[in-house]
C-alpha cells in the first residue's frame, strides 16, 4: 500500500505520545514493504522540508508559525494543501490516514484525494484541549477563544464524517467522539497504542544497578513522574499528598520529569511545604536517558486531572520493569487496570494519593511486582506489531470497500 499520513505533532519533531503513535505506526508499516509519506509541520523551518527517515518512509514538512491563531489555521490548511497536490502529483495514493483535523483539511479540499479511502485517528477533542489550555495558562475563555474552539470542533467534525474508519485508542475515547460529535460508535475500531520494545528495555544489573546509575537512594521508594508542568497533569495533586504525609517525607522520593509553566509554582510548593529530601525536579529528560530513570524507579506515577486519553507512558514504564500507579481518568485505568486494579487510585484528590502511596511502602509485599512481569504484560498486549496488524487489516478492508 502506499499510504500518506497527515499529522499536525510528529516525533521526533516533537514529545508527546500522539507524534509517537504516528512515527512508530508509520515506522512498522514501511518495515513491512509499505510506502509511507507522512506530511507534517515544519515549526518555524527548524527541520529538513524533504527527509528519508528509514527504507520506504518519508518526511513531508511545510512552514508553520506554531501560534495558535484564526490566521495560522488558514495558513497551514493552505500550506498542507499546496505540499499534498506535489505529493499527490508523483505518488498514487492508495489510502489517506489523518491523526490531526487541521493538517488533514487542506488535502482533503483537494480533488485528487477525493475518492481515496480515509482513516482517521481521533486521538483527543481538539477543541477541548485548546480551551483547557487557555484556562490553565491563565487566558481568559472570552469570545475570541471560543470561537477559535467551535471552528476547531467543526472542523474535526468534518474530518470525522468524511472518514471511512474512524480508530481510537481507548474505549473512554470513543465514549468521547460519540458524546462530543454524536459520531455512531459501532463505527469506530480501538486499536490502542504500543511500545517501542529496544529502547525500553528491563535494566541491565536489576534496579539496584540503575539507581546507582541515576543516584537515587536504595533505602527510599522512588516514584517517577514525567509530564508537561500543566496543572491538569494533577502534579500540584501529588506533591500535596507528599506534604501531608510523614510516611511519604520519609521512606519515599518523588522524581518529576519534565517542563512547564507550573515549574516555578510547582517548586515553591515544595519549599513552602519543606519536601526538599522528598520531592526532586529533573527538568526535561532527554529520549536517550528516559529508559533509565524508568529502570530505576519503583513505580510510575499518573495523576493526571482529566483528557488522558491513553497514556504512552504507562507502556514506556511497564516496558521497562516498573510498574505505574494512576488516577482514574480518561483511559489510564485500561491500561493499568488490565494488569492489576490495585494500582489505581480512588479518586483525584490529594487524599487518594496519599493512602495509595503510602499503601505500598507500608505493604511492599502485597505491591511487588517483578519487573520480569511487568513488561511481559507489554510485550502481550502493546506492541506495535500488534497495532501494525490491526491497522492493516482495517486499512486493507477499507480500499477493498472502496474498489
Amino acid at each position: 500500500m502506499k499510504i500518506l499520513m497527515l499529522a499536525d505533532v510528529f516525533f521526533p519533531d516533537t514529545i508527546g505520545g500522539a507524534g509517537k503513535v504516528v512515527y512508530h505506526l508509520a515506522l512498522e508499516l514501511s518495515r513491512r514493504g509499505h510506502e509511507i509519506h507522512v506530511l507534517t509541520r515544519n515549526n518555524y523551518g527548524k527541520r529538513p522540508y524533504q527527509q528519508e527517515l528509514a527504507p520506504n518512509l518519508l518526511v513531508h514538512r511545510f512552514f508553520s508559525s506554531s501560534k495558535e491563531s484564526l490566521a495560522l489555521f488558514f495558513r497551514e490548511i493552505r500550506n498542507s494543501r499546496l505540499q499534498a497536490k506535489k505529493l499527490a502529483q508523483k505518488v498514487e495514493f492508495d489510502l489517506l490516514c489523518t491523526h490531526q483535523s487541521l493538517v488533514a483539511m487542506g488535502p482533503l479540499l483537494s480533488r485528487q484525494f477525493r475518492e481515496i479511502p480515509l482513516i482517521h485517528y481521533f486521538h483527543s477533542p481538539w477543541h477541548e484541549e485548546f480551551l483547557v489550555k487557555k484556562q490553565e495558562d491563565r487566558t481568559k475563555t472570552g469570545k475570541r477563544n471560543k470561537a477559535i474552539a467551535f471552528l476547531m470542533r467543526r472542523i474535526e467534525e468534518r474530518i470525522l464524517f468524511k472518514a471511512t474508519k474512524v480508530i481510537v485508542l481507548s474505549e473512554y475515547m470513543r465514549d468521547k467522539v460519540s458524546e462530543i460529535h454524536n459520531y455512531p460508535k459501532d463505527l469506530m475500531v480501538k486499536i490502542p497504542g504500543g511500545v517501542d520494545l529496544d529502547r525500553y528495555n528491563l535494566p541491565t544489573g536489576g534496579k539496584t544497578a540503575a539507581k546507582d546509575a541515576v543516584k537515587v537512594p536504595l533505602n527510599k521508594t522512588v516514584f517517577l513522574t514525567v509530564r508537561n508542568l500543566v496543572p491538569r497533569m494533577g502534579l500540584e495533586t501529588l506533591i500535596e499528598s507528599f506534604s501531608q504525609s510523614s510516611v511519604l517525607r520519609d521512606k519515599g522520593l518523588l522524581l518529576i520529569g519534565g517542563r512547564g509553566f507550573l515549574e516555578d509554582r510547582l517548586r515553591a510548593q515544595v519549599e513552602i511545604a519543606n519536601l526538599q529530601d522528598a520531592v526532586r525536579f529533573l527538568g526535561y529528560i532527554a529520549e536517550k536517558d528516559l529508559p533509565l530513570f524508568y529502570q530505576a524507579s519503583d513505580f510510575f506515577v499518573l495523576p493526571t486531572r482529566e483528557l488522558e486519553g491513553f497514556g504512552l507512558v504507562n507502556l514506556e514504564a511497564m516496558a521497562s520493569g516498573t510498574p505505574v500507579l494512576g488516577t482514574p481518568v480518561g483511559g489510564i485505568p485500561e491500561v493499568i487496570g488490565l494488569f492489576d486494579k490495585r494500582l489505581i487510585f480512588g479518586g483525584t484528590g490529594w487524599q487518594d494519593m496519599k493512602s495509595k502511596l503510602e499503601e505500598v511502602i507500608e505493604r511492599p509485599d502485597s505491591f511487588r511486582f517483578e519487573p520480569q512481569g511487568c513488561r511481559a504484560f507489554v510485550e502481550a498486549n502493546f506492541s506495535w506489531k500488534k497495532a501494525a496488524d490491526a491497522f492493516e487489516g482495517v486499512a486493507k478492508r477499507c480500499i477493498e470497500e472502496r474498489k
